[in-house]
Parts: structure tokens; C-alpha cells; sequence
């Protein structure tokens, strides 16, 4: 078995070769895989900011320029199921739309 470390606000999500992603989330430390068989995907799991800039139209047809910043993290127990689905690009592909979504719901509402 060779060594892997998961550095300090990470965790990480094993691929094995022949059972696929494991449900386990493997926590801050060092942990033995087996070679060619077992490779860590690793996840920051630290909160991180995010900044949107979305251009909208208000009630009165006016362009309002708004930027929002996000503090952001991932569930650790649902890491597997977010590799699965979504992939390790997870906040590049989710929080974009969410965001603009949210935005313009915001700008619409206002007086």
C-alpha cells in the first residue's frame, strides 16, 4: 500500500477501479491505498468566497449591474454523491445559475 495525505480542511473520496466510488469520506490525515487500484479524489471542504457579477434589467427597463460574493462549502457526507453527479467542478457548474436565478428574483422584487 502506498501512503496518500489529506491535508488540513480536505477530505477525500476514493475511486476504486472495481467498486467505483466509495460512500466512505476520508478525513484529514494520512491513509494507505493500493496502487493502480484506489485513487484519492480530494475536496476542499473549507468555507471559500465566490464572486457573481450578473447584469439584469430592473422594473423600469434599466440595466442594474450587481456582484454578489458567496461564502461557500461542501457537505462532506454528500461528497461521493457530488463527484457522481456533478463532478469535481462542482461550484463552476452550480453556482453560477443559482446565483443569477436568485439575483434577478431580487432585482425584479425591489421598488
Amino acid at each position: 500500500p502506498s501512503p496518500s495525505a489529506v491535508d488540513a480542511g480536505h477530505r477525500a473520496v476514493i475511486f476504486d477501479r472495481f467498486r467505483g466510488v466509495q460512500d466512505v469520506v476520508v478525513g484529514e490525515g494520512t491513509h494507505f491505498l493500493i496502487p493502480w487500484v484506489q485513487k484519492p479524489i480530494i475536496f476542499d471542504c473549507r468555507s471559500r468566497p465566490r464572486n457573481v457579477p450578473v447584469i439584469t434589467g430592473s422594473k423600469d427597463l434599466q440595466n442594474v449591474n450587481i456582484t454578489l460574493r458567496i461564502l461557500f462549502r461542501p457537505v462532506t457526507a454528500q461528497l461521493p454523491r457530488i463527484f457522481t453527479s456533478i463532478g469535481e467542478d462542482y461550484d463552476e457548474r452550480v453556482l453560477p445559475s443559482i446565483t443569477t436565478e436568485i439575483l434577478k428574483s431580487v432585482v425584479v422584487s425591489a421598488p
